[in-house]
Order: C-alpha cells, then sequence, then structure tokens
C-alpha cells in the first residue's frame, strides 16, 4: 500500500475514533447547527425542493432528515419502494414533518432513470439540490441490466446520467447546488478504461476506488462546464460510516471491520455532516469544484484535478450511455 494511503487511513480512523466519543461537539448538535445557520440566511417562503439518492438508510437517510428540517421538500431516490416507505414513516415520526416523497429510482438501469427523470418533471419545475449519495461498495463482477460494470455503472455512470438529465431544472433554480458523495478509496483509483471494460482485468476494490474518483473527477468538470450559472458542484469523502455498504467488503476485512466498527466506524449522523454541510452552509456559497473531507475542504488527486482526464471521462460516460441505451 503507498504510504499517502496509509497516512490517510490513519488520519481517518483517528478522526473516527474522536468523533464516535464526542470530543468534539456530538454529531447530533452540529447537524441541528447546520440546520439552524441554513434557515437563518435563508428567510424566503418559496418552496425548495432536493433530491437525494440512497436515501432510506445510512447517511442518505441523515441527510435527508436534515434537509427537510431545513426547509426542504426531499425526494427520496430508491430502489425499494417499500423500504422507503418504511424510512418515510420514520422519518416523519422523527420530525414532524410530512415533506418527504418517493420516486423509485434504479442507478442501474438508464430506463429507470428516464422513467424518474420524466416523473419528477410531471410535477416539479424545478431542482434546487441534487445529493449523489447513492452507492454499492466492493461486489463481485457484475453489469448494470444496460450491460456495464456495476460499480463504475452504478457509483459514476448512473449519477452521471441521472444528474445531466435533470440540469435543466437546476439550471433554473437560484443559488442551486450538486453534491456528490465520493469516498476515502478515490486516492486508490485511476481512469483506464481498460479497467473498466475488461473483465479480467477487475478488482472489486480497485474498480471502487476507480469509481470513487471518477465521481469526483465529473464534479470537478461540471463545475467548469456551468461556471457562471449560480450552481455549485462539490464532492466530499462522508467518513468511515458503519452502514450496510460493509457486506460487500473483501471477506478479511469484513472480519477486521466486525471487530472494529463498534470502536472506530462512525455512526451516518456523523456521516452526513460533510454532506449536510455542503448541502447547507451558507459560507459555502458560490464555492464550486472542491472535495470535502471531515467537514472540511480536502486535498484532491492530480488526477481528479487533470481537465484532459476529466473531459476524457465526460466523453467516455457519454459514448457509454449513446451505445448501451436500449
Amino acid at each position: 500500500m503507498k504510504v499517502l494511503h496509509v497516512i490517510h487511513l490513519v488520519i481517518e480512523f483517528t478522526y473516527s475514533f474522536l468523533i464516535k466519543f464526542d470530543v468534539w461537539a456530538s454529531s447530533k448538535a452540529k447537524l441541528e447547527q447546520y440546520v439552524l445557520k441554513y434557515k437563518k440566511a435563508n428567510t424566503s417562503t418559496e418552496e425548495k425542493f432536493a433530491i437525494v439518492t440512497g436515501a432510506n438508510s445510512g447517511v442518505g437517510f441523515e441527510t435527508s432528515k436534515a434537509l427537510a428540517l431545513a426547509g426542504f421538500r426531499v425526494i427520496m431516490a430508491c430502489r425499494s419502494r417499500e423500504s422507503t416507505e418504511e424510512a418515510i414513516s420514520k422519518l416523519e415520526l422523527e420530525t414532524g414533518l410530512k415533506t418527504f416523497e418517493f420516486i423509485q429510482l434504479d442507478l442501474s438501469s438508464f430506463k429507470s432513470i428516464d422513467v424518474f427523470v420524466d416523473q419528477y418533471k410531471k410535477s416539479h419545475n424545478k431542482l434546487h439540490l441534487l445529493v449523489n449519495n447513492a452507492g454499492i461498495a466492493f461486489c463481485p463482477y457484475t453489469k448494470t441490466k444496460d450491460g456495464i460494470e456495476m460499480q463504475f455503472g452504478t457509483n459514476h455512470l448512473g449519477h452521471f446520467k441521472l444528474t445531466n438529465d435533470l440540469l435543466d431544472l437546476i439550471k433554473a433554480s437560484e443559488r442551486a447546488r450538486i453534491v456528490v458523495v465520493s469516498s476515502l478509496a478515490n486516492y486508490h483509483g485511476t481512469f483506464d478504461k481498460s479497467l473498466i471494460l475488461e473483465e479480467s482485468k477487475y478488482n472489486k476494490a480497485n474498480n471502487y476506488g476507480i469509481s470513487k474518483l471518477c465521481n469526483i473527477m465529473f464534479s470537478n468538470e461540471l463545475s467548469k462546464r456551468l461556471a457562471g450559472t449560480g450552481v455549485t458542484v462539490n464532492s466530499l469523502h462522508p467518513g468511515a460510516v458503519n452502514t450496510n455498504m460493509v457486506k460487500n467488503y473483501p471477506g478479511s476485512l469484513v472480519n477486521i471491520l466486525s471487530l472494529l466498527k463498534l470502536l472506530i466506524l462512525i455512526d451516518p449522523i456523523a456521516g452526513s455532516l460533510t454532506s449536510i454541510k455542503v448541502a447547507l452552509d451558507p459560507e459555502l456559497e458560490g464555492v464550486t469544484g472542491k472535495f470535502f473531507m471531515h467537514e472540511e475542504e480536502a486535498t484532491q488527486l492530480s488526477e481528479a484535478l487533470d481537465e484532459k482526464k476529466c473531459k476524457e471521462l465526460w466523453d467516455f460516460s457519454e459514448e457509454l450511455i449513446i451505445k448501451h441505451s436500449t
């Protein structure tokens, strides 16, 4: 493992340990502070809309709760109607709000994305906030419904298509934000088409890192394309969060995490704080093309900042969508 990766892991687990034991303010208190700070700075009575992918559990669930408390109507974009309706019932009970809405979305299917976008546009003409939160990790080699490697196809390409298909509504909304949830694993990734296209080169850990690096490269390229529109785009690492994504980790890592998660892995509330800050913080108004972790701006890989490579990824993504659309 590269020295840089070891350093980042040490920093990550140190941070997780400290935040877990409330060395700083409690995670719940910090969440409430972000919500209050946003509400004080935004007194408009205009109804605002937010979409959160993967909103029915984990970080997405807590992010959805915070956004609703901040005054957004939250569209929970998830695959399972049953689990999302259960999540909405819980959110309504916890918040006392009836501002949650379910629209089915499977990011591994272009057809599902098309149906979602069409359904959203039939009932909404603006979108003030898009949180690309959903993701899968470390799964065995499989393909999306459109024939693309699953981790890249879901984590990056599904969100790439969803975001671009919603851009007209996003640009029509004043001071809109796009938030892209990546991972610390991006530091282990590199954009190489052959690693995405060739099954023989597939490695579930490496390809997860590739998909998370592509999240950041997409965010950076989109931020440039939206310059001057009032729309900002930023990416982030949520932290080492104890969620159901751990189930697909490599076998040896699952055993280690099972022993350590109670002591080290942070809960979804703590894991949602960076997403919530990037989505709501008035001090980040106009800030775009940045990467955040631990609620602060963080260093990006040089590859993520390489404009030529980011443009190459964008073109490659468009080509795959055209080629695999049915």
